[in-house]
């Protein structure tokens, strides 16, 4: 069985490039990974767009308010939605974190698409992932005898979100994500020695996280929180290093409500 460990007697290596060239294949590789996911989105927008557009209008281009009322729950009991929500939305959000891969701080990229649902249920799609990897002088807690090391990890992910208090200012939810995705990496002993491959290894990583967001305008949110990410079906011998806690730093962008602003200035009241 492969195990995600180096092979010191192994001569037939599998990586023949320069370090430089190992990166460009790793993010060209992550490109194509997610393309799948991308075309995803690109299509969710496109049908919510036109569905929005053909909802509002009667044939005339005249714009038709449809009235809708319901009550959620919150933390602090239920709250109703007037006639100014809409019952569901495009949810669009810059979704950064910073991590630890090992012992090292790093930041880790991402966006997600999704629907909001009723004001307090949002769910999607996501994507993350290191755009350079991470340099690490030594890698004890896998072997002693590397001296340098950069590890990658990449995913896509389905994302639920529970928005659990709002007004017209504040926002306060919670998150989990159940991801799919890739961990590589390249590895030498001594500055003086090639640089080899580690095996790639498919994960699932498993995030829980709360954020509180303000209000920025009527179309943008900015957020912040925290969470942990567990890796499932991970190799043992490196599990530890990929399982960290997350800072989140959030840009909810709302497009729904910048496309629907166009024919109905009411858009700008809701929250």
């Amino acid at each position: 069985m492969d195990t995600f460990k180096i092979e010191e007697n192994n001569i037939n290596l599998s990586l023949k490039f320069s370090q430089p060239d190992k990166q460009l294949t790793q993010i060209l590789d992550a490109l194509n990974y997610f393309r799948g996911a991308l075309k995803i989105a690109c299509l969710l927008i496109f049908i919510f767009v036109a569905a929005q557009g053909q909802a509002q209008f009667d044939g005339s281009f005249r714009p038709v308010r449809h009235e809708y009322q319901d009550t959620v729950w919150i933390v602090t009991g239920k709250k109703e939605l007037g006639n100014l929500f809409q019952k569901q939305k495009l949810d669009f959000v810059l979704d950064a974190r910073q991590t630890l891969i090992s012992t090292t701080t790093t930041r880790l990229g991402g966006l997600r698409i999704g629907i909001e649902y009723r004001r307090v249920h949002r769910f999607g799609i996501g994507i993350y992932g290191l755009s350079k990897g991470v340099h690490l002088n030594s890698l004890v807690d896998l072997d002693p005898k590397i001296s340098e090391a950069v590890l990658n990890l990449s995913y896509a992910s389905l994302f639920y979100e529970r928005v659990l208090f709002f007004n017209r200012k504040w926002e306060w939810s919670a998150t989990v994500h159940l991801g799919k995705g890739q961990i590589t990496g390249d590895y030498r002993t001594s500055a003086d020695t090639i640089w080899r491959s580690f095996p790639t290894r498919d994960v699932k990583p498993f995030e829980l996280s709360t954020t509180g967001y303000y209000h920025l305008t009527w179309w943008c949110s900015i957020g912040t929180g925290i969470g942990y990410r567990f890796m499932r079906e991970t190799p043992d011998e490196v599990r530890h290093i990929y399982n960290a806690p997350v800072a989140i730093a959030r840009v909810r962008i709302k497009l729904g409500r910048l496309v629907k602003s166009i024919w109905d200035e009411n858009a700008k009241k809701e929250y």
